[in-house]
């Protein structure tokens, strides 16, 4: 039976963590129209998103889309900034506290300290050693 995350929600909906949030959202993003709009009025704008999920008004805007050419022609789908925000908050207070450490070790996707070249080197490891187990 799966362990349930209680209570912990609304603890960590603060100020500081969505501002923490805004500050990873935007990383790389610095000079976009709808990030330098979101910074020229931050405050009311942080405090308007945190009183809108506390009080249950918060609802995911509409993709908007737009095309990109390099390598290749490609649509890109893209969510509001404000959306991009709450979903950082979302990732770094829930899914890496509670969720992560429950894969197992040898999980590798999108993790932070892993990726392909760790999964690389711990399967060779592995062959390595079932070969010799064989012998």
């Amino acid at each position: 039976m799966p362990k349930k995350i209680k209570n912990c929600f609304y603890k960590n909906l603060t100020f500081p963590k969505l501002l923490e949030a805004h500050y990873r959202a935007r990383k790389h993003k610095g000079y976009n129209d709808e990030v330098i709009l979101f910074e020229m009025n931050l405050e009311n704008n942080i405090s308007n998103l945190l009183n809108n999920i506390t009080n249950g008004k918060y609802h995911l805007g509409n993709y908007y889309s737009f095309k990109i050419y390099e390598p290749k022609e490609r649509i890109i789908k893209a969510l509001p900034y404000v959306d991009r925000v709450v979903h950082q908050w979302y990732v770094e207070e829930f899914i890496k506290p509670y969720i992560v450490p429950k894969f197992i070790n040898t999980s590798f996707a999108c993790l932070q300290g892993k990726g392909t070249h760790l999964a690389a080197l711990t399967i060779q490891k592995q062959m390595r050693i079932s070969k010799r187990q064989v012998r």
